[in-house]
């Protein structure tokens, strides 16, 4: 599989994010060329040092002026691939959405966020991702300062409301410097196209790239590093184990404490039946997360008797999988399809499988084995 993996090492921004795919080896001309909606447009990419680190800046030269409203027809109208413009209105609509948010206001308010720059900054990342090829794209958490910062509306967050927006439900570093880390701009880009870890396995690092930022932070390195490389198809990376010992609760409870923890976002919840102290049947309470989680811990506590919670991270392998939604005679489901290098198995989704054989009333295991037959015979899980 061939990967980016973006490492903030301290800022993330627009010009960042493509100056780092600059430097990774992505053609000025190609980018250019590709960008041609808008008109004249010169980059102009310089080599610069930040703590005796040499990494690359990148600007846009232009005369041209664009409003909010414009974006989305502007990139509507390109020439650009099908697959970018939809990633890049996705993005600019994202970027919306929380500025009226934050602002309260139908009216678009993107303050400090050069218009054109904004644009560009997303559309030249997306074709540099095209460019490159890639089959996932990776990230280290943003990271976030803290304090307040001059900004021309006044002090403000270090941490701005709208990059807080969009980075709701992703990991977040603070770092104590009163400095505005990641953009909004950055902030949408990674977090659309990106998934965040703090750590992957490459079987082979093909290039580097380093962008840099165009401010000083005293002490620290104002870069954003990417890794082009490949690593087999078997995914690494980290989850969160939670755990606790139960012995003093009615266990009719348990039922609606896994669903609870389901919906807060657990990806795996189960029950181990112990001998505790006192001789007394008790049971041992785990879930699997992502990551920390405020929601689950909450559940756990609010619906049990529990009084503490074990929490330890492990590294786990997985194997890539896809869900795909396919039709068959006995009506719609999805399917769980996992790559083994180049052999692939697949499992039925059991509500679906549940749910059609309710509708059918016929016995569950001799739908299961129609279907499975079904989808070998169509070439579904190929």
């Amino acid at each position: 599989m061939r990967v980016l993996y973006f490492d903030p090492i301290l800022g993330a921004s627009g010009d960042m994010i493509l100056a780092s795919l600059i430097d990774l080896g992505i053609d000025t001309k190609y980018l250019e060329d590709s960008l041609k909606f808008i008109p004249d447009l010169k980059i102009k990419v310089e080599s610069v040092y930040h703590r005796g680190i040499k990494a690359k800046q990148v600007k846009f030269i232009t005369k041209k002026v664009i409003k909010e409203k414009d974006f989305v027809p502007l990139i509507s109208k390109s020439r650009l691939k099908n697959k970018i413009k939809d990633e890049a209105i996705k993005i600019i609509e994202r970027i919306f959405d929380v500025e009226r948010k934050v602002h309260g206001t139908r009216h678009l308010h993107l303050h400090e966020l050069a218009d054109v720059d904004t644009i560009l900054d997303i559309a030249g990342a997306l074709v540099a991702f095209d460019y490159l090829n890639v089959d996932k794209i990776f990230s280290k958490p943003l990271k976030a300062g803290i304090g307040m910062i001059e900004t021309v509306e006044g002090k403000m967050p270090a941490f701005n409301h709208a990059t807080a927006q969009l980075l709701k439900n992703s990991p977040v570093e603070f770092i104590p410097v009163a400095f505005e880390f990641t953009t909004p701009t950055a902030a949408a880009i990674l977090s659309t196209t990106a998934e965040f870890t703090n750590q992957i396995s490459f079987s082979r690092i093909e290039k580097i790239g380093l962008g840099a930022g165009t401010k000083e932070v005293k002490d620290y390195p104002n870069l954003l590093r990417v890794f082009l490389g490949t690593f087999d198809s078997n995914l690494t990376d980290e989850c969160l184990v939670l755990e606790t010992n139960i012995d003093d609760q009615n266990p009719q409870d348990f039922e609606l404490l896994m669903e609870r923890l389901y919906d807060a976002g657990a990806l795996e919840v189960y029950y181990t039946p112990v001998i505790m102290k006192h001789s007394r049947p008790g049971i041992v309470l785990s879930v699997i997360a992502d990551g920390y989680n405020q929601k689950i811990v909450d559940t756990i506590f609010n619906e049990t008797t529990t009084l503490g919670i074990r929490m330890d991270y492990k590294k786990r392998v997985k194997l890539k999988r896809n869900i795909k939604e396919i039709k068959t005679p006995w009506g719609k489901l999805r399917i769980k399809i996992a790559h083994l290098d180049k052999n692939k198995r697949f499992t039925i989704e059991y509500q679906d499988l549940k749910l059609l054989a309710s509708k059918s009333n016929r016995p569950i295991s001799l739908l299961r084995k129609e279907i499975e037959e079904y989808v070998r015979k169509e070439g579904f899980s190929d």
